[in-house]
């Protein structure tokens, strides 16, 4: 049992011991090792408290615009400035806890003395990169502090102290990859492991030939960038380097080769890690995710899920409608499908298995009702796409509103009419008025979280960061007042926050890394100008761009195909004149798709998990949903008044 436990510690990435449990030989190793970890978990820690000060500053912002009509001029740097050291300082325990996003379709095939030989390579990998982050990043912040850099906004802030968190978060990510490298070593040589047949057990054959496609695809970057570039993207991804290290690698590898060697990298690597996050709508995602988090580790979600259930009894198909309602209303929270389809999914699958109602439809309603989660606002995807684009956050959430109605409309007239051609009736007795005004007092303190945050942005009370935090504020008060969180619980629910944000920030910085490298090459240019040499009408290139996204997303994970694709087709959209809002709601749309197709599905894998049933049973429930999904994405894309009409209205009004 001890040699599985380790084993299985080692092929996840998760470096904590159980008590007296040495990392390697030796006393001394052993502190060094809890030493790290000590150091990785602090990071985080601060992480945390850095969203909670986030959060404070903005409520303060807002308070004091409305009470004293004096807002100040310096919270949103600061919050900019956080999200900075919050990212970098948190990535260590990203790692630590195997949460950097990778693509596992080859090297989960793999036997298992051969995957943990390969997570070696990997590993290093990641290491390799992280030397290089922290080396130049350590130079980028020393000329900072060596020249006495301050910023260009009205509130004048020495920056070297802000950019250190580069090269820590660099260091810290140094010695989590160290001890996860000795763990593994020493699992490899002290545990016996199924060698499995055949090529893939042959790890040192596998391990030589990805060296060779690596060190050709390096070739082929100064014979030709773009294939080399792209061949070095693929190898890198589907070997399974994490996401952020390989991104960075290939942008890394083109400014190296193509463009200046060090000289170049110093010039463009530091400085594009630094800016990658200094937006004002990244601050946005952590705030939402922690609202989120608060609401579920409240067990609001079920208060929720609890008042659209008895809101809905009498109707065909009441409890399915339910499930929708509450995914709809859990999305107006959080700005993840994954967190929708995981905490609707733990809370609605007994209660649907428990009124008889057919798995497969189970399955497939709470996959498909997870993906409203970056259509409906807060949308993460719509805050990425902001991120990439420019184009206005506030507009973006507003294109969100009618299609993502539409869309759970169209969920809940299939489920209505399911239950009707089945036949199917609900294993449940009447409930009274009163017992749903009981549900719907219990529930409206998670309802209003929503309220908050929609309302606050519509209405023009708040802005999207505003909103978030307002609404983190409201959150914490209500779970914390009505004891549904205890306080020694905060921190905890603090770095889990802001490990899942880091997350998705993480993949951000090393997209943009890869961005520049693009931008440098003129790629999206090259873009549009092979797009304007070919015979295709305008719709037909919205057409290639869609398919392309759709077939990205079967094998990528959203974030990524998004980082990758959008700084190359946007500007192609915009020179065909197409509304960059009303494109944001096709995207979107397109990588709801994308988390209910395999092999990368997302939101399958969340409902397999919980479920524990087969693949092809959920892929079956899900087929429905699909096809309402692709109807929905016709519709969206013949009427661009679906998404356009609001945000133009309400902006146009104030």
């Amino acid at each position: 049992m001890g040699n599985d436990s380790t084993l299985k510690r080692a092929e996840a990435g998760v470096s904590s011991l159980d008590p007296g449990e040495e990392i390697v030989p030796g006393k001394i190793v052993g502190a060094i090792g809890k030493s790290i970890d000590f150091l990785v978990t602090l990071g985080a820690s601060i992480g945390g408290v850095g969203l909670l000060v986030c959060t404070l500053i903005t409520c303060y912002e807002v308070f004091m615009r409305y009470v004293f009509l004096q807002p100040t001029h310096w919270t949103l740097d600061l919050s900019i400035y956080i999200l900075i050291w919050f990212t970098f300082i948190t990535a260590a325990y990203v790692q630590q806890q195997d949460r950097h996003v990778f693509v596992d379709l080859l090297i989960s095939r793999l036997p298992q003395r051969t995957k943990l030989i390969w997570d070696v390579v990997t590993s290093a990998s990641f290491l390799f990169f992280s030397v290089l982050f922290f080396y130049y990043c350590g130079k980028y912040t020393f000329m900072s502090y060596k020249y006495a850099e301050f910023s260009n906004t009205m509130w004048k802030v020495i920056m070297w102290p802000v950019k250190i968190s580069l090269p820590l978060g660099g260091l810290l990510l140094i010695l989590g990859l160290c001890k996860d490298l000795a763990i593994k070593v020493r699992t490899l040589v002290t545990t016996p492991l199924e060698r499995g047949t055949g090529f893939l057990a042959r790890p040192f054959a596998l391990i030589a030939l990805f060296f060779v496609v690596v060190l050709a695809s390096l070739f082929l970057i100064k014979a030709n960038g773009v294939l080399g570039m792209v061949l070095l993207m693929f190898v890198l991804l589907f070997a399974g380097i994490p996401i952020f290290p390989a991104l960075g690698l290939v942008g890394v590898a083109g400014i190296f080769f193509i463009f200046g060697g060090t000289s170049a990298l110093f010039a463009s690597f530091p400085t594009t890690a630094y800016r990658s996050l200094d937006s004002f709508s990244l601050v946005c995602l952590p705030l939402y995710i922690l609202v989120g988090q608060v609401i579920e580790a409240g067990g609001v979600g079920e208060e929720i899920y609890e008042t659209a259930s008895k809101w809905t009894a009498g109707v065909p198909g009441g409890e399915a409608v339910a499930t929708i309602l509450a995914c709809s209303t859990f999305a107006a929270i959080s700005t993840s499908s994954v967190a929708t389809a995981a905490t609707m999914g733990l809370i609605a699958l007994p209660a649907l298995e428990l009124r008889k109602y057919n798995k497969a439809f189970s399955y497939g309603l709470l996959a498909a009702g997870g993906t409203l989660g970056i259509m409906i606002p807060p949308s993460g995807t719509m805050i990425i796409y902001s991120a990439v684009t420019d184009e206005s956050l506030g507009k973006l959430f507003l294109a969100g509103v009618l299609p993502g109605a539409i869309l759970a409309t169209g969920f809940i007239l299939y489920s209505i009419i399911y239950c009707k051609r089945t036949g199917f009736q609900e294993d449940r007795s009447s409930v009274s008025f009163g017992e749903r005004l009981r549900a719907f007092r219990t529930g409206m303190w998670g309802l209003l979280a929503p309220v908050i945050i929609i309302g606050g942005i519509y209405s023009g009370i708040f802005t999207p960061l505003e909103s978030g935090a307002v609404a983190v504020l409201y959150a914490l008060v209500m779970v914390l007042c009505r004891r549904k969180v205890k306080p020694s619980q905060l921190l905890q629910i603090l770095r889990h926050s802001s490990l899942n944000a880091t997350m998705v920030l993480c993949i951000i910085v090393g997209a943009l890394i890869l961005g520049k490298l693009m931008t440098m090459m003129r790629l999206p240019n090259m873009a549009l100008e092979l797009v304007s040499s070919m015979a295709l009408s305008r719709w037909g290139v919205l057409l290639a761009v869609v398919l392309m996204m759709t077939v990205l997303g079967m094998f990528l994970e959203v974030i990524s195909v998004m980082m990758i694709t959008l700084p190359v087709v946007y500007p192609i959209m915009i020179a065909l004149h197409f509304d960059g809002i009303w494109f944001a709601v096709l995207v979107t749309l397109t990588m709801e798709m994308a988390l209910l197709t395999p092999p990368v599905g997302l939101n399958l894998y969340v409902i397999t998990g919980i479920s524990k049933a087969p693949l092809a049973q959920v892929l079956r429930g899900v087929t429905p949903f699909f096809i309402i999904m692709v109807a929905c994405l016709i519709l969206y894309a013949i009427f661009p008044g679906l998404s356009t009409w609001l945000p133009n209205t309400l902006v146009a009004a104030k």
